[in-house]
């Protein structure tokens, strides 16, 4: 092999390289951008869910009203 066709073999891997790992980091960029879409979504699905009714157990109706005044004091 004459010294050019190695400099062009060395060029073309190391562009292929480059680009690849560049198309690697959009790919993850684009997909941890979705995941933290999702979660955001998610966090606030669980703030508009209506709130269940209230219990007949005693322990656990104050356990949901203890809950409901944490979840009030949250957003402060």
């Amino acid at each position: 092999m004459d010294p050019s066709s190695i400099v062009l073999l060395v060029v073309s891997a190391s562009i292929s390289f480059a680009l690849g790992r560049f198309i690697v980091f959009l790919r993850n960029k684009k997909r941890n951008a979705e995941k933290e879409q999702a979660q955001k979504k998610a966090a606030q699905a669980l703030k508009d869910q209506p709130p269940e009714p209230e219990s007949m157990n005693k322990a656990k109706r104050k356990r949901q009203l203890r809950d409901a005044g944490r979840r009030g004091n949250e957003g402060r």
